[in-house]
């Protein structure tokens, strides 16, 4: 019996892992913005004029970083059910695929060939911000071909962004642009419940994300960076957790354009604040010169909440046994959300909904991977279940 359940078992792995080959293309894509020549004189300006009256630290602490555990197992289950019970089962089972569909994860759990946060290196210690060459993120995702993400991040370097830089060795990023297609998007995530549908056949049920079907779709960055330095002492700082950036954007229908994508850019905003300050007396209804024909123009700015010490340097004396303190090599670890819920109407309607993705999940390729074997005695019926369990502790980055 066993030697039996083990073939089985393998075989289903077989044709899940041929299915997610079969998965049309997807890709998840980051890079690290370089500053532009303009703001690298104005940090440079600013820190010449600090330094008159300031030296920087020469030494920097550690900090301890809580990693995500991952967890991935092969187990059985058997369970006793009640009869009377069954029912209730069947909608908390339901209820489970709909989390998983209405929920998508994908990460970069490392980032290899980044460029150096510093353009040079320095002799005013490992915490000196000059030359800084880091200037934020590029992320780009897309599923099945299509560009679902496109996202533009940079540092901030008003005065009170070099202030943050300067006088806490702190940095923030603001959000320049932003584009979303919620109908190229991974929800529903049928793959989370080992669902692969064959999109020719009408299974009544809708394979793409819909606002009539779901709710509250939220999209959701995390970026997490560490660093690993020596110091004067040549003790080795290894992998030393420096900070985070998270942003939670909901996406909802009335805000997309013509063309059905969110589109998100800061320089629009700019001009509506300023059409906004040209005009607010057109805005006031007080106002003798109120227009009401004019429509309110978006004057909202969606922030990056979060901050990150800049990197130190290292220390790398030179011959002859001058101090000197490199450019600064760091780690990006980054997490990115699709989430949504379903409607109150297709929640009513579990029962129909119900026997849609089990039909789906029969006639899937990978459909096989998850059995049920049911023996009824008396007013119970015993299941056992062979499955693969994935689990990971992602309360840790706050989603």
């Amino acid at each position: 019996m066993k030697k039996n359940l083990l073939l089985i078992f393998c075989l289903m792995m077989t044709v899940t892992l041929t299915a997610q080959e079969a998965v049309p293309y997807d890709a998840l894509r980051m890079s690290v913005n370089s500053i532009s020549a303009n703001d690298s004189i104005r940090i440079n300006d600013y820190v010449q004029r600090q330094r008159k009256s300031r030296s920087f630290l020469a030494t920097a602490g550690l900090a301890v970083l809580g990693t995500l555990v991952n967890d991935a197992s092969s187990i059985f289950i058997t369970e006793i059910m009640d009869v009377v019970n069954i029912r209730d089962r069947m909608q908390q089972e339901w209820s489970d695929l709909i989390d998983n569909e209405c929920y998508y994860l994908d990460s970069l759990s490392y980032m290899n060939s980044l460029s150096d946060f510093y353009s040079q290196g320095s002799f005013d210690g490992p915490l000196d911000p000059a030359y800084l060459n880091f200037n934020g993120f590029t992320l780009t995702s897309q599923h099945n071909g299509y560009d679902v993400l496109k996202f533009y991040c940079h540092v901030a370097t008003d005065e009170a962004g070099l202030n943050q830089i300067f006088n806490h060795s702190k940095f923030q990023l603001v959000l320049d642009s932003m584009y979303f297609d919620p109908y190229s998007c991974h929800l529903p995530n049928m793959a989370a419940n080992g669902i692969y549908p064959d999109e020719e056949k009408d299974y009544q049920r809708n394979l793409t994300f819909s606002y009539d079907d779901r709710e509250n779709l939220i999209v959701g960055l995390y970026f997490s960076i560490s660093s690993s330095w020596y110091n004067e002492a040549v003790m080795l700082a290894k992998n030393v957790h420096l900070g985070s950036f998270n942003v939670q954007i909901p996406i909802e229908e009335y805000e997309l354009d013509d063309d059905g994508i969110f589109v998100y850019k800061r320089e629009t905003i700019d001009a509506n604040r300023e059409y906004y300050k040209t005009h607010q007396q057109q805005f006031d209804p007080e106002s003798e010169l109120y227009d009401s024909t004019l429509e309110m123009p978006d004057t909202t700015y969606l922030s990056i909440n979060g901050n990150c010490f800049i990197v130190p340097r290292s220390y790398m004396p030179l011959p002859g046994g001058v101090a000197h303190w490199g450019t600064g090599e760091y780690n990006v670890h980054l997490y990115l959300v699709e989430q949504c819920n379903i409607t109150n109407e297709i929640r009513k309607n579990w029962r129909s909904d119900y026997r849609k993705l089990n039909k789906m999940r029969k006639e899937s390729v990978a459909g096989t991977y998850l059995v049920n074997l049911y023996r009824q005695y008396g007013n119970s019926v015993v299941r056992t279940v062979l499955e693969t369990a994935s689990n990971a502790a992602l309360y840790q980055i706050g989603f």
